[in-house]
């Protein structure tokens, strides 16, 4: 009887050897293929500021809200935090200018550019029994001033979201109008503060505090405020006329109108 063919040793190590050979050979056959990157990994944008090429795992930066004021700084946190500064809350001297403005407790009052509300907070607590409305173009302004009003903090302020051509005041109420820092950055200013008149109560007043013209050592540069006379020149042809001019302030001028004829 013929006998079953028996494999060798060494038929038998190339057996089991065999499959582990065939993996070996096709990965080296997929290493020499090139790799086409997927869709998500072509278009990934690079981190902020690295190089093209750059395999730096780092995050993009998160953009930060624009200003809507043309004239504010761009990053309106950072604007918002600088207004609200120690260093420029001292050089406004907000008690001063609400002693010298003598409100009435139940004085009527707007805020036109109240920003995070340093003049606004004052105001409502000079005049508990009136109503100050805070207007402002910018809504992370008044998001600033509803974060310190939030509860029973300052009930008698209104925030009132601006126009550019209008704050939005409720016309015919306003014991006075208060623009601080702020006139300078209005547009069409003659006409703006034409309007403003209608939204006057009898007797009412307007107050302006803005920094003073030229180079000086706080506030803006001098290419972003006005000249001198300006503001004055285009307040009495739009129909205003100073009755105070207050002297206390060294970067700002500060001073009250009426609306009617320059005497």
């Amino acid at each position: 009887m013929a006998q079953p063919h028996t494999a060798s040793a060494h038929q038998r190590v190339l057996m089991t050897l065999a499959p582990c050979l065939l993996v070996l050979l096709v990965g080296a056959c997929r290493s020499t293929v090139p790799q086409t990157p997927t869709p998500d990994a072509a278009q990934a944008p690079h981190a902020h500021g690295a190089p093209a090429g750059s395999t730096s795992t780092a995050i993009e930066a998160k953009p930060t809200r624009t200003n809507r004021d043309p004239h504010g700084n761009p990053d309106v946190e950072r604007y918002i935090d600088m207004l609200q500064s120690t260093g420029r809350l001292e050089t406004l001297q907000i008690p001063l200018v609400v002693e010298h403005l003598a409100l009435a407790p139940d004085a009527i009052i707007g805020d036109l550019g109240c920003g995070p509300g340093n003049f606004a907070l004052a105001f409502a607590k000079a005049a508990p029994r009136g109503v100050v409305y805070a207007s402002d173009v910018e809504p992370a302004q008044l998001d600033s001033l509803r974060a310190k009003i939030a509860g029973d903090a300052a009930p008698n302020i209104i925030p009132v979201l601006a126009s550019f051509d209008d704050p939005h005041f409720p016309p015919g109420r306003m014991d006075l109008v208060f623009i601080g820092d702020t006139y300078h950055h209005l547009q069409d200013r003659v006409a703006y503060m034409r309007r403003l008149e209608a939204c006057l109560a009898p007797g009412g007043k307007l107050a302006i505090l803005d920094y003073k013209p030229g180079d000086l050592p706080i506030g803006p540069p001098r290419a972003h405020k006005l000249e001198a006379g300006v503001m004055e020149r285009e307040l009495v042809e739009a129909g205003w006329t100073r009755v105070a001019k207050h002297d206390t302030h060294p970067w700002h001028d500060f001073e009250v109108w009426t609306p009617g004829e320059q005497r």
